[in-house]
């Protein structure tokens, strides 16, 4: 990875320094978010869950995951954007952020549009029971509207979402966390609104995913008026940035994207032809719960590896390797804490939380839950090590061969051990390729 010339000590101190206060502002404004997040995950989706019952809100989370997989749209631009303006904000090059920033945006506008096309042929050709499996047959007139309403708030998102790669590169992650608070708090609301007057499904995705939307734009307009540099111009689109934007993107979203594709949309898929909506009511609990407890890893990860990309870009190995070490150990930390609860207490947490048709769950499906979560956390870890430290398309080659085994032994242990097994064999499938290969590359750059 090339690197700037030693700056002076300091300029070091100094850049650092600014460094740790970004991320301490990010962890901080994170706090806010979360709170938000708690509302929305905790208090409003059980609430829905309790009014529309089991299957109807299974439907929901069949329809958000299927959805998501858009974000596929993104091929991981976003992440190579970040560390392009980074390492241009590092050199003070606002030309360069310009054109990456006005070359980024009008590339994933096109994708969005000309995929937008190819996902309405797919709604318009196939039927549900045909998308979704036999045992969501009689729910065509619940899940269409839903359908085609998420269909445009997650191609909004799509294009949205690089505002926060903007600001990751910026090093102002904690403008993000404040509006998505915003949006959180938003989308509690709107949930309970919902709730409350009207509980149908395309209403609950209008409510989740519409305030999201709307956070988003707030979002983009403060960026737009606080860096004029960054906002799309099509003078400054940049051909030539396309070629490194498109291959590291496609890279990152091999090694990233595709595992959220795989492990939550693609199992949820696997999960519902296999036991139907029930069942994937209870495997979109394990990844709700999989999404909020990494999010507490991404307050510290999230501002990290574009602090790291930036401080080796000065130079500043030193720098980077501590902040290695210090994300390493708070995210193992937690991983570990939540693992013990989780088989401590989680079967009584999580019927308190989502009523009795949750109840008296196996210890032994919460162990696979726990083991599952530590070996993803620890693979999350050094997915944005790798990444600030510019390593992603040695990245993308080995969690092809990761996600590959993951998929195989996730249909596996489905059909062996349930909903436990498929977790169980989730886990051992990264603790086999990604779970001792990564920390070795990142060690050999950041020492």
């Amino acid at each position: 990875m090339p690197m700037l010339e030693a700056v002076q000590p300091s300029e070091a101190i100094e850049a650092g320094a600014r460094r740790d206060s970004s991320i301490r502002r990010a962890v901080l404004t994170s706090f806010l978010s979360k709170g938000g997040t708690f509302l929305l995950q905790l208090v409003a989706l059980p609430a829905a869950l309790r009014v529309m019952g089991r299957e109807e809100f299974g439907i929901f989370g069949a329809v958000s995951t299927a959805l998501a997989t858009v974000h596929l749209l993104e091929i991981g631009i976003g992440p190579a954007l970040a560390h392009g303006i980074s390492k241009a904000g590092a050199t003070g090059d606002r030309a360069l952020q310009q054109r990456l920033a006005s070359t980024a945006f009008f590339l994933v506008l096109g994708i969005a549009w000309i995929a937008g096309l190819a996902a309405a042929g797919v709604l318009m050709s196939f039927s549900v029971p045909t998308l979704f499996g036999p045992d969501f047959a009689g729910s065509e007139g619940v899940m269409r509207p839903a359908l085609w309403l998420g269909l445009g708030l997650f191609l909004a998102m799509v294009v949205l979402n690089l505002t926060e790669r903007l600001r990751e590169g910026l090093l102002e992650v904690a403008h993000s966390n404040t509006w998505g608070a915003a949006g959180n708090l938003l989308a509690a609301g709107a949930v309970g609104a919902v709730v409350w007057v009207r509980p149908e499904v395309w209403l609950l995705v209008l409510a989740v995913h519409g305030s999201m939307v709307v956070a988003k734009v707030a979002n983009t307009w403060s960026l737009w008026r606080g860096h004029p540099d960054v906002r799309p111009r099509r003078r400054a689109f940049d051909r030539g940035l396309l070629r490194h934007l498109i291959g590291d993107g496609a890279a990152f979203a091999t090694c990233s994207l595709l595992v959220g594709f795989v492990e939550s949309n693609g199992c949820t898929w696997l999960v519902g032809r296999h036991g139907g909506p029930e069942q994937v009511a209870l495997y979109m609990i394990f990844v709700q719960l999989s999404v909020m407890q990494l999010g507490f890893v991404m307050m510290v990860s999230t501002p990290t590896w574009p602090a790291v990309a930036e401080a080796l870009a000065r130079g500043d190995r030193e720098w980077a390797a501590r902040a290695a070490k210090r994300l390493y150990r708070l995210g193992c930390g937690f991983a570990l804490a939540a693992a013990v609860g989780w088989v401590s207490v989680g079967p009584w947490l999580i019927s308190l939380w989502l009523g009795d048709e949750f109840a008296r769950l196996p210890r032994s499906l919460m162990a696979a839950f726990g083991f599952y979560f530590m070996a993803h956390t620890w693979r999350h870890l050094n997915h944005v090590l790798m990444i600030g430290s510019g390593q992603v398309k040695s990245l993308a080659r080995i969690q092809l061969a990761e996600t590959s085994l993951v998929a195989l032994l996730a249909w596996g242990g489905l059909h062996f051990g349930g909903v436990a097994g498929m977790l169980t064999a989730m886990g051992v499938g990264i603790a086999m390729v990604t779970g001792w290969l990564l920390p070795l590359r990142v060690r050999r750059v950041l020492g």
